[in-house]
């Protein structure tokens, strides 16, 4: 190969490489088991204790110290200790909520302010307390599990590879968890789970933002059935809840 011909194709490798950029997936879920306040024993001897209509308290919750693209620029994370609480709707959409509340025995859906939380989140009894104090009968914790493996879907990414190169597949998977908990017990009424796979080339990723909407439109998907889930489920909780076991 002739000098000049080296020459460009090096020139053209680095305005290639130089038009790629990277990505960091988000931290991970909230441990919605290791969160809870009782032992095996008192989780037995919990009776729910909800009335109806019951005010339900949603809470979206995620790793200690949570990070994400879409919350480094925008915010909406509060918290640390063995949990943080994710205060903005990055992926909930209103449609979805409002089918929640407006499920029969719903006395509404509701907010936790942050200034009803503590700084340092230990346990689920931090989220029930705030609830109790804006007369919630219900919380509602949900989580999302979301991660990037290449394309032989055995090898999970730290980071991903954006632009020109290199046009692989990769696959975001997401797990979305959530747990129905009595305010005043601690009693868990149901706990659900929905999950989205999805198979995307990354060099249709021209930057950080492309990708991150890849990723929150996956936790979309994810949390759509997760709603349906909920829906399917509350017929059962109100039973039980009325029946006081």
């Amino acid at each position: 190969m002739r000098l000049p011909t080296i020459l460009l194709a090096l020139a053209g490798l680095a305005l290639v490489s130089g038009c790629a950029t990277s990505y960091i997936p988000p931290s991970g879920r909230a441990d919605l088991a290791g969160i809870s306040s009782f032992s095996m024993r008192e989780s037995f001897a919990a009776k729910p204790a909800a009335g109806f209509p019951a005010g339900i308290a949603a809470v979206r919750v995620q790793a200690p110290r949570y990070r994400s693209y879409h919350t480094e620029r925008e915010g909406g994370v509060h918290g640390h200790g063995r949990y943080s609480v994710i205060t903005v709707k990055e992926v909930e959409e209103d449609a979805d909520l409002q089918r929640l509340a407006k499920l029969p025995q719903v006395g509404g859906l509701i907010t936790i302010s942050t200034l009803l939380l503590p700084e340092k989140l230990q346990s689920d009894l931090d989220l029930r307390e705030a609830a109790a104090r804006l007369k919630a009968g219900m919380v509602l914790l949900y989580t999302f599990n979301t991660s990037f493996h290449d394309n032989d879907a055995s090898v999970t990414l730290n980071i991903v590879t954006l632009g020109l190169i290199p046009t692989r597949q990769v696959f975001v998977r997401v797990a979305a968890s959530a747990l129905l908990i009595d305010t005043r017990t601690g009693f868990i009424y149901s706990a659900l789970e929905a999950n989205e796979r999805r198979q995307i080339t990354t060099n249709a990723w021209e930057s950080r933002e492309s990708a991150d909407r890849a990723r929150r439109d996956a936790e979309n998907a994810a949390f759509k059935p997760l709603v349906g889930e909920f829906e399917k489920s509350w017929p059962q909780v109100v039973e039980r809840a009325k029946k006081g076991a």
